[in-house]
């Protein structure tokens, strides 16, 4: 079979699993047509607080159902929300789960808002509002940064009737009382604390032992035991899983356990309480074949681009310039990337540009890996291994515009599909935040070309790394091809994945976390970052092994990482 024909097979099955798992997404997403979902857009001030709405067909002004809010945590967006706000719905509850202030659609910026529940307290008199929607039967559910907002706005509303508060709005992390209120036996109503075992932003002996007893009116509270009663607004109880902080909302654990909760708070239809009873969870099944439609989607540039870059022998860049055995790239790519992760990160903080809450910080981070592995390579290699390269002959052979507007173009298509995607079924496509989504807002546009420059320099120079300095097997083939993609995935991601084995197999296996609170918290964006140097990595060998340059790779991926990140980030910071 040659290489046009296997380029439109390859096409034809991505193309075919995209749209399944896209479809059925969708479907899980609606609960298979009970449940109507839209996007909707909430005035809070001189802004605009974007979120999904879940709502129950059987919802009406003739049957109103109870409604719960739901707000995420730093960095983060509505759909890292939604595995719990479908549940919900499946069982009876309009649920809203919002962007909070600078983050996602929404407006605003994080640090310069006067709103302490970061548009929480807007969302809940927005619902409170619609005709379906039983305004006497409200609940809130926050996590981490979130967590905090939804408890400002029960102390604003004092109508909401439950609270779950997932590892956040606890101790001193919102200590205002004037904004947060103080927690006691009574406010707020019918709350559930819930916080994984392995969250290293949390003691769980403190928890139990100092900040929830006053609360619960106990001297120690017991994980899984109920508190009061949810008549009198009273019942408390604290829920930890074996999970960590930025997987909380997706452990099922702590999703059926809000769920069960806003259902004895709340109390809705008893045709929803018996379902709640008889059905199992269904995001996983969502999360899933979304999962398999971004992956497939990525891989839809693979046959395109065979189709439309002819395969070019390799020019022997590498066997001129020298090459070095994968160990030692692995090692000294690896090295430079860990060693610098907390020093640029902190950079980021007092540098804030790009101007987004933690994107300032991968940005610097991967701009001073590019420049130190340069320097390595120009000041360095040449003394000990005899690698020698000329960076500017090497600039102009591996950028052609041919290859240049070709990587361009295939990143269109992907925003293309995607936009269609948003436009066509009002989904955004996500691993837990939406690692691709339509760029809505101008200023998320401007900052989309604000990251580009970053992204090109980090991704030429890992280029140099993973592909000019290494020696190729030479073989031809799928399963050789394979193997060596393989081996490249390997060099760039085991670093990673060692810091996590440390971080994690003693968290996991002994209940021991070698590194808590922001160091702890930073390993925790580890396994996202790790997911998107996967796809990073295995573009850039396809392009490489297509036209033996790394211009292609480079402008390909600086794009993706640019559209991922001016769509994650948060804008402003903490003032």
């Amino acid at each position: 079979m040659g290489p046009a024909r296997t380029g439109c097979l390859a096409l034809i099955v991505l193309a075919a699993v995209f749209l399944t798992g896209t479809a059925a997404a969708f479907i899980i997403n609606n609960d298979f047509g009970r449940l109507k979902v839209k996007t909707v857009e909430i005035p809070d001030g001189e802004h605009y607080i974007s979120g999904v709405l879940y709502r129950p067909r059987a919802a009406a002004e003739e049957n109103p159902l109870p409604a719960v809010v739901l707000v995420h945590g730093i960095s983060s967006a509505k759909e890292s929300m939604s595995s719990i706000a479908l549940e919900l719905a499946r069982r009876g509850f309009v649920a809203l789960s919002i962007d909070v202030v600078g983050h996602g659609d929404s407006g605003g910026r994080l640090g310069a808002t006067k709103d302490p529940s970061l548009g929480a307290l807007a969302a809940l008199r927005y619902v409170e509002t619609l005709p379906y929607v039983d305004a006497s039967s409200l609940g809130l559910v926050g996590h981490s940064l979130g967590a905090g907002a939804v408890r400002a706005a029960a102390a604003a509303h004092r109508r909401v009737k439950a609270t779950v508060l997932i590892a956040g709005g606890l101790g001193g992390m919102a200590s205002s009382p004037l904004e947060y209120g103080v927690l006691n036996t009574t406010f707020p109503k019918n709350l559930l604390v819930a916080i994984g075992r392995q969250d290293v932003l949390f003691n769980l002996n403190q928890v139990t032992g100092e900040w929830l007893p006053p609360v619960f009116g106990v001297h120690q509270v017991s994980p899984g035991k109920l508190y009061g009663d949810f008549n009198s607004g009273t019942a408390r109880k604290l829920v930890a899983p074996a999970t960590t902080h930025l997987l909380e909302p997706l452990d099922p654990t702590i999703v059926s356990e809000t769920v069960v909760w806003m259902g004895s708070a709340l109390k809705p239809s008893e045709a929803s309480q018996i379902r709640r009873l008889e059905e199992g969870l269904a995001y996983p099944y969502r999360e899933t074949v979304m999962l398999l439609s971004v992956f497939s989607l990525v891989g839809l540039t693979f046959p395109v681009s065979m189709l439309i870059l002819p395969r070019k022998p390799s020019n022997k860049i590498s066997i001129e310039y020298g090459s070095l055995k994968d160990w030692k790239i692995m090692v000294i790519w690896g090295t430079l990337s860990i060693v610098l992760l907390l020093p640029t990160f902190i950079l980021g903080f007092s540098l804030s540009f790009p101007p987004v809450l933690f994107g300032s910080s991968i940005a610097w981070w991967l701009l001073m890996v590019a420049i130190a592995g340069v320097f390595l390579i120009l000041l360095v290699m040449p003394k000990f291994s005899g690698v020698r390269l000329r960076i500017r002959r090497l600039t102009s052979e591996s950028f052609t515009w041919r290859e240049t507007c070709v990587a361009i173009s295939l990143f269109l298509m992907l925003y293309i599909i995607v936009y269609l995607i948003d436009l066509l079924l009002g989904m955004n496509l996500w691993i837990f935040v939406p690692i691709f989504k339509v760029l809505s807002i101008p200023a998320r546009i401007t900052l989309f070309l604000t990251f580009i420059p970053f992204f090109l320099v980090f991704f030429y120079v890992e280029g140099i790394y993973l592909h000019v300095l290494r020696r190729g097997s030479g073989k031809n083939g799928f399963l050789p091809g394979a193997l060596e993609m393989g081996r490249t995935i390997g060099i760039k991601i085991t670093p990673y994945i060692l810091v996590m084995g440390i971080q994690y197999i003693p968290m996991f296996l002994f209940e021991f976390k070698p590194l808590t609170s922001f160091l702890g918290f930073l390993i925790e964006f580890l396994p996202l970052i790790t997911v998107q140097f996967i796809i990073s990595t295995a573009c850039s060998w396809w392009f490489h092994r297509l036209t033996s340059s790394i211009g292609t790779g480079t402008v390909f991926n600086a794009l993706l990482f640019a559209w991922i990140s001016a769509g994650v980030f948060p804008f402003g910071a903490f003032g």
